[in-house]
């Protein structure tokens, strides 16, 4: 089929009971783009739109194997607006794509006011393939624009995960007006799904915007790092003002990442190995306060499993203070990073992770968890990583209920109808508080034990003990998930979970002992889709 491109998008039809085909796009000959996707004309599940902006006015070749008849129309406009982030299963607070996959959070920054959050994306399905980087802005980390998407596969490989700095001091030389340069560092993945890069290794490239991150244009001397071993992949670039240095951290392989050091974000050398026990991929170093002390700080060098090792860097290496702690003790968040640029004025270290709790029958699939704050907390005498829920949750706030000493017992167990779907519900717990308790909303239960210090949700456990006097329970709930901080965040759980709505109460009970309630908030929660 011959394809002149003179509209903004193609629209593929998909069946995901449908074999995969491989769709290929060739200018002149040479083969440019590639794609693995479920086509369907007689019967398609959802069309995708797939942006061709790039080959406007050029006319390509269409082929597909196995063959079929290629019948693809085009469009100017994106997706009717009636089935813009509707669907029964659709996250009301958090985000996900309007359609197709999204996994990893990659390339996060601020700029100019806006947080740029950038992702693994399949644009032309709802499973795992074709990784392109999509891309959305948020004002305030809560409502989020989707944006085309800004890398896209090519003869090195397709997009896999990294992240975002901007280059303040222009030591890249690539400043042309006068924005700032925003560059993107990414594994290019070759040989993975695609034909184009067919036997290429896994390499470290860059991209750069001039106009503030609406575009991007790729590195023309990539890769800025060769292969190394395996499929070394997921850069994450910090720059460490105390040293006046950039690090780059790198996923290895196994437990293994390797520090590598630059003084123009071009040309990179090899500093240090790391070995991070129980972890792999998607690294994250970041210096943070102890307690809010800045005269005290520390690194944190976490893994995509949430596993840490807090410690000190000197500029030349990262030193270990503690073997790895776990601050997730669930499955269905991972990859998490955090933003980097963000004004001093603001001064947090914020993050944001994927939930990869996959979704049925929608046109899209899996989301972001709700965005947290991190701090270094101390905890008898240890100081451990926390993540929790930004303050900016509270501009989605309803109906806010509180309650204060509340007892419950064997005969007198706490109910409550909630009218909503969406909650941030928040327990202080007493330390006269004993025995165990069954908390329970929408068809999930929440075990707490605190004779053993243990909570349990869904078959995970996490620690759950007394703290200057109390304890603080903190859930966040969706449509399809639920959120779990123990303590202000020093234990994490996320947990993909659709809503059972006919069981729309709040109960908490108890068969042994009291439980005390100092506090009780509910706060319901608007969508941030309306």
């Amino acid at each position: 089929m011959r394809l002149l491109c003179n509209s903004k998008y193609i629209i593929l039809p998909v069946n995901h009971h449908a074999g995969k085909r491989c769709l290929k796009f060739y200018e002149e000959g040479r083969l440019v783009y590639d794609l693995q996707v479920e086509l369907d004309f007689d019967n398609p599940g959802q069309e995708f739109y797939l942006n061709m902006e790039r080959f406007a006015g050029k006319e390509l070749e269409l082929n597909v194997e196995p063959e079929m008849v290629l019948d693809i129309k085009q469009s100017d406009t994106k997706y009717p607006s009636e089935d813009n982030y509707t669907g029964k299963y659709r996250p009301k607070f958090h985000f996900s794509a309007q359609r197709g996959w999204l996994n990893d959070p990659n390339g996060l920054v601020y700029y100019q006011g806006l947080y740029h959050m950038f992702f693994q994306h399949n644009p032309v399905g709802c499973k795992w393939g074709n990784m392109h980087w999509g891309h959305a802005a948020s004002r305030d980390l809560i409502h989020w624009t989707e944006q085309e998407p800004v890398l896209y596969p090519d003869e090195m490989g397709t997009m896999f995960s990294g992240s975002a700095i901007i280059d303040i001091h222009n030591v890249t030389g690539l400043k042309q007006n006068e924005n700032e340069v925003i560059l993107l560092f990414y594994t290019a993945a070759g040989n993975t799904d695609s034909e184009l890069s067919r036997n290429q290794p896994f390499v470290q490239c860059m991209a750069y915007s001039v106009d503030g991150g609406r575009t991007f244009v790729k590195y023309s001397s990539n890769p800025v790092i060769p292969f190394l071993e395996q499929e070394n992949r997921d850069p994450k670039v910090i720059y460490d003002p105390e040293h006046n240095i950039y690090v780059m951290v790198l996923y290895l392989s196994e437990d293994r990442y390797l520090l590598l050091t630059s003084s123009n974000l071009i040309d990179w050398t090899s500093m240090q190995e790391i070995v991070l026990e129980g972890d792999a991929e998607c690294p994250d170093f970041y210096p943070l306060p102890v307690g809010g002390d800045h005269d005290n700080i520390r690194w944190v060098f976490t893994g995509a499993s949430d596993r840490y090792l807090i410690g000190s860097f000197d500029g030349k290496r990262f030193h270990p203070e503690s073997e790895s702690k776990k601050l997730q003790y669930s499955s269905d968040s991972y990859a998490a990073q955090t933003w980097s640029n963000i004004p001093g004025e603001d001064g947090r270290r914020l993050r944001i992770a994927w939930n990869r709790y996959e979704l049925p029958d929608m046109p899209f699939n899996t989301a972001m968890n709700f965005p947290c704050e991190m701090t270094l907390r101390s905890f008898h005498k240890d100081i451990f990583l926390c993540a929790y829920p930004i303050s900016e949750i509270a501009d989605l706030y309803g109906e806010v209920v509180k309650e204060q000493n509340i007892s419950i017992t064997y005969s007198n167990k706490y109910s409550r109808e909630l009218l909503g779907r969406l909650y941030d519900i928040t327990l202080e717990l007493t330390a006269s508080s004993k025995g165990r308790f069954d908390l329970s909303l929408f068809g999930i239960k929440i075990l707490g034990d605190l004779a053993n210090n243990s909570l349990t949700c869904q078959n995970h456990t996490a620690p759950f003990e007394v703290f200057e006097g109390n304890t603080q329970l903190r859930i966040i709930i969706d449509v399809s998930c639920i959120e779990v901080f123990v303590n202000y965040g020093k234990a994490f759980l996320s947990i993909g979970h659709l809503q059972d709505v006919n069981q729309n109460r709040l109960e908490i009970e108890t068969q042994d002992g009291e439980i005390v309630l100092k506090e009780l908030q509910i706060n319901e929660l608007r969508s941030i889709w309306n």
